[in-house]
């Protein structure tokens, strides 16, 4: 009897363990947390010319078995003049990150600004909370085995200065610092805090609230970032309207920049919202809930992970294609994920609308991002059809939440309304199917949100297909699908056809109209 409860006993525990893991790193899935308050990680000279002793506060799960974590270093606000480590937004970030299973610090830095206050000044604050914070990452890569720290995943986060501050440690380098920075005094980039010898080097940046002094800083290659902001800040700019004593470049201008780039990221706009989400602990709440679903991703992606070129080969073949075959300005360009790429008899089926089909399967929304600019490059069209979004809230990695979904969409609709301002964009909604039911909800939350950006931008239309692609119970419908139970077999393309087609005939009539 005993050694039956004691096998009843570590399957249970087994089994709820398991289930631990699988929500690690973006819910809640510990209680309790340890904390350890004022370690000294460093010193170096302030701006009196004193001595400073730099102090951090460690967070972490109580009774955690798994030995090696990622690890989140936050650092704290207040204009590179005043706030603190143990206060305010900083320990709601750490306390919620540690209970989510990571090790997170929050660390105090070299405050101060010379005179005269200009923008020379703010950005000499800057960088000693640079070399402060690098020399906090040292200490933990130096000490990583006493913390149980994954020296392969450790990410560096900040709200207001001391996003400001994280940011550039990720993406300032040396040689891009102004000419009018007095290095000499300051010494390099990497400073001299503490911990020599150990690297800086960090996995992705999280900015809350902050903004860069130059956007152009980040380049191909580098680190994922996201960012979260409101968008009534009148403290730091969320996009480029004003400036903070030099930082003009706020959250959407830095995601743009990303996405441009190749470079994985994300952004979470609270509309209305002001300076730290007006100090409203919900709101930074949502904002942890949006960083850790899309720093989970991170986490989790393979190191053999494809990056941004994994479609380079399809692309490169548009290409091909755009210089031997011929369209007219009424062509309707049709492109996005598998759904697209494997609907063989598109032209067919929206006869007589002509049409040019380029979906590229497997597809993200941040590579259609990437990619947009050489798909549409060589086309004077009528219309452009999108279908993309699935796999970022369903697929392996699940980065994207339905409102990144909706940014980096917005990203798109910019890029095309720049481009070919009189064109008419579609946006095909989501569809329905067995193997990622379920995440319908997200799905459903997803389309609402693009359906309402749709309806406020002209040109813009939105599809609408999940009713006909679902029975009288509201329920997925198999026999709309291939083996996999995720792509259409020819009556799905059917029924997703004739609604396509539909719209278009509306709204172009159905003769051809091909010069």
């Amino acid at each position: 009897m005993n050694k039956f409860f004691t096998v009843c006993l570590l399957s249970c525990v087994n089994l709820l363990s398991m289930a631990q893991n699988s929500q690690r790193f973006k819910n809640e899935v510990f209680s309790t947390i340890d904390s350890l308050k004022n370690i000294q990680y460093g010193e170096a000279i302030n701006i009196k010319n004193e001595p400073e002793k730099l102090f951090l506060d460690i967070f972490s799960p109580t009774n955690d078995t798994l030995k090696r974590r990622p690890l989140v270093v936050f650092v704290h606000g207040g204009g590179f003049v005043n706030g603190d480590k143990g206060t305010g937004y900083p320990t709601l970030f750490c306390t919620g990150l540690a209970k989510r299973g990571y090790v997170s610090s929050s660390i105090n830095y070299r405050l101060g600004i010379g005179k005269p206050k200009n923008d020379t000044s703010y950005f000499e604050a800057m960088y000693r909370g640079v070399q402060d914070a690098k020399a906090a990452i040292r200490f933990f890569r130096k000490n990583a085995e006493k913390y149980g720290i994954d020296t392969s995943k450790i990410y560096i986060m900040g709200g207001s200065a001391g996003s400001k501050v994280a940011m550039h440690l990720a993406y300032l380098d040396q040689n891009e610092v102004p000419s009018y920075i007095n290095t000499a005094n300051l010494g390099s980039i990497e400073g001299k805090s503490g911990n020599e010898g150990y690297s800086s080097k960090v996995n992705a940046v999280i900015n809350c609230w902050g903004a860069m002094i130059d956007y152009r800083w980040i380049n191909s290659g580098d680190i994922p970032l996201f960012s979260v902001h409101g968008t009534a800040d009148k403290t730091v700019p969320f996009d480029s309207s004003y400036t903070y004593h030099g930082f003009k470049y706020g959250s959407s201008i830095l995601y743009n920049r990303a996405l441009s780039l190749g470079i994985t990221t994300g952004l979470k706009l609270f509309e209305g919202s002001g300076h730290t989400l007006d100090n409203d602990k919900n709101k930074q709440k949502q904002a942890l809930d949006e960083i850790t679903l899309w720093l989970s991703a991170q986490i989790n992606k393979s190191k053999n992970s494809a990056g941004i070129s994994r479609f380079e080969k399809e692309i490169q073949e548009f290409e091909k294609l755009d210089k031997i075959e011929s369209y007219s300005s009424d062509a309707i360009l049709v492109t996005g994920s598998s759904y697209i790429r494997l609907w063989k008899s598109i032209k067919q089926d929206l006869a007589p609308h002509e049409i040019i089909h380029r979906g590229f399967g497997g597809s993200n929304i941040a590579e259609m991002a990437y990619y947009i600019d050489r798909i549409l490059a060589k086309h004077s069209l009528k219309a452009i059809i999108f279908y993309s979004g699935s796999n970022d809230i369903t697929g392996s990695n699940q980065d994207k939440s339905p409102t990144q979904v909706l940014e980096a969409f917005k990203y798109i609709v910019q890029k095309v309304k720049l481009k070919k301002p009189e064109t008419n964009i579609y946006y095909i909604s989501i569809s329905p199917n067995e193997r990622r039911w379920s995440v319908q909800d997200k799905i459903i939350e997803a389309n609402s949100l693009l359906k309402n950006y749709c309806q406020s931008v002209p040109n813009l239309h939105f599809i609408e297909t999940m009713p006909q692609l679902l029975s009288k119970e509201g329920k997925y419908q198999p026999e709309l699908y291939v083996a996999d139970k995720l792509h259409f077999n020819d009556k799905g393309y059917q029924i997703w056809s004739a609604i396509i087609k539909k719209t278009l005939d509306k709204d172009f009539g159905s003769e051809s109209k091909r010069k």
